[in-house]
């Protein structure tokens, strides 16, 4: 299974990926969709007074960087993802989202 397939990539319901993408720039990137640039960093959060797991993605995509949010409703799978992203580095997201997840929970 791969992991943009996989049925735990969602919160509520609702999917994760691709992963929605904010410029850190100081407003000129365009925007950017979708499984496109390549991943540079990957922050997990994890706190008891939110009741959701969040990895923090950060990519560059032509010399501009960008970060997402991705939420999941299942925060063991979230570490395992967060984990398994941090080996990763320096891939594009399209690689990524092709990964073959099914080990995962």
């Amino acid at each position: 299974m791969l992991l943009r397939d996989h049925p735990l990539m969602n919160y509520r319901g609702i999917s994760n990926w691709p992963p929605r993408w904010h410029a850190l720039d100081d407003g000129v990137a365009p925007p950017a969709a979708g499984e496109t640039g390549v991943l540079t960093e990957v922050v997990a959060y994890h706190s008891s007074s939110h009741q959701s797991a969040q990895l923090f993605l950060f990519m560059e995509h032509h010399g501009h960087h960008y970060v997402a949010a991705i939420l999941f409703s299942d925060d063991t799978f979230c570490r395992q993802v967060g984990m398994l992203l941090k080996n990763h580095y320096g891939r594009t997201l399209a690689d990524i989202g092709g990964l073959d997840v099914s080990g995962l929970l």
